[in-house]
């Protein structure tokens, strides 16, 4: 009986493991899609404005800080590109979250400016070093 109760609760364990990654990957996907909408406007001049930009930016000001808590331990198992280096360093990965987050603050209030060349550079900066850097240590590339 007690082996059949600690194979239930690690099968659980193993679901609620994915339940987690998977909802990460949608918050993330979402990322891509805001930073997709953001490059539209100010790099590809696809149409749009620079408050709507600060729309996009303000959501990832909103959700950047969250980061970390979409990682907790024993969510490193299963379908993800996260790699286990986020759990050995985990201090460093939620400084990265915080530089993410002011650097979206930084892109969220040049687009309020109304100043494109600040929102282009901020922009810049905020894929370069904010999502970037989480992305070059943290994420095992696409295969």
């Amino acid at each position: 009986m007690l082996v059949i109760g600690a194979v239930a609760l690690a099968t659980v364990a193993s679901a609620s493991a994915q339940d987690v990654i998977k909802a990460r990957q949608a918050e993330f996907k979402e990322f891509g899609r805001r930073m997709g909408a953001i490059k539209d406007v100010v790099i590809d001049k696809k149409g749009g404005t620079l408050a709507d930009v600060a729309g996009h930016a303000e959501y990832l000001v909103g959700k950047l800080p969250q980061i970390p808590s979409w990682f907790p331990e024993g969510s490193d198992k299963g379908e993800t590109r996260a790699l286990p280096e986020i759990w050995l360093n985990f201090a460093d990965f939620e400084a990265k979250s915080k530089n993410a987050t002011e650097l979206a603050r930084v892109l969220l209030t040049a687009a309020k400016s109304g100043d494109q060349t600040a929102t282009i550079q901020a922009f810049g900066k905020l894929g370069q070093e904010g999502c970037g850097g989480c992305h070059q240590p943290y994420r095992r590339p696409e295969r």
